[in-house]
């Protein structure tokens, strides 16, 4: 059994998720092997099945823990990076989180967080914020709530998975520590912030329709980033019962409440992030 820690949770897994820290202790998360039921049912808010085209199933239960049912010949780099992705937001989802499908830094100890479309370039982001200086908190999976009217985020793993094009914004800071599911990974330096940190800002990033255009945000109503937020968040409507997306769109509601939501338009050429970065930095600062 391998002993892990991430999401401020301590996992003990029989499968090997190298890029987690090493963790002690006893479980708040067990992930094993299993059958698992090709019934459908609608997931609820402690109980889930999800079936991956030419993976397997995996069946998450009251957010402690995760059975998994591998077809035979399923890829083991891209199992690791599901785990570790989606079903990990899965069992946040029950343990009370809206998991966001974002990356995180910290600016001066307070999270911000980058979502966006498939594409949209949150891991780059991360790593353009981490070239400066700045600390990465997660990738992939940004796990928010509402904690005495504040949002804090559980930090994961300090690391990123960047496309070949991407990893050159982080290559003289830190080298690849290997290749899983058509991404390098970097296994960056501990994130030096608590498990879990103040959220500041939730930025939705977007390519503006010239590379030339300037760096901008555009501030979005409650409703708007209630909508957005719910949306991003390893939910699918589909599969998921009433009672689940009741809570999951409420959840979005209370953090689009609580901490600004804004769109970032930028241009869509890697050598305009330093100026994202600058434009970032001053948007925070500007509310000191």
């Amino acid at each position: 059994m391998f002993r892990y820690s991430a999401f401020s949770l301590t996992i003990h897994s029989e499968l090997e998720l190298p890029e987690l820290a090493g963790g002690s202790g006893e479980p708040d998360v067990t992930i094993r092997f299993g059958g698992v039921s090709d019934e459908f049912r609608p997931a609820t808010i402690d109980d889930q099945i999800a079936v991956v085209r030419h993976i397997g199933r995996f069946h998450i239960k009251r957010g402690e823990e995760i059975v998994v049912d591998l077809l035979l010949g399923a890829d083991t780099d891209a199992v690791q990076v599901l785990i570790q992705g989606r079903i990990m937001a899965y069992l946040l989802r029950q343990r009370g989180c809206l998991p966001l499908h974002a990356s995180g830094i910290a600016i001066d100890g307070q999270g911000v967080l980058f979502l966006g479309e498939s594409g949209a370039g949150k891991s780059t982001t991360a790593a353009a914020f981490y070239s400066r200086g700045h600390k990465v908190l997660t990738d992939d999976v940004g796990a928010v709530r509402l904690s005495g009217g504040s949002v804090t985020l559980r930090t994961a793993w300090p690391g990123l998975r960047l496309l070949d094009d991407a990893r050159a914004v982080v290559l003289q800071h830190a080298a690849p520590s290997g290749f899983r599911d058509d991404k390098h990974v970097f296994s960056l330096d501990s994130p030096g912030v608590a498990a879990s940190c103040l959220v500041k800002r939730i930025y939705f990033l977007e390519y503006g329709a010239e590379d030339s255009a300037p760096v901008r945000t555009d501030i979005m109503s409650v409703p708007a980033a209630t909508a957005l937020l719910n949306s991003h968040s390893f939910i699918l409507p589909w599969r998921a019962g009433h009672e689940l997306r009741r809570i999951n769109l409420g959840r979005a509601a209370s953090i689009a409440a609580a901490i600004p939501v804004r769109r970032l338009v930028r241009p869509r050429v890697l050598s305009s992030l330093s100026l994202l970065v600058n434009f970032v930095e001053e948007d925070i600062a500007a509310d000191e």
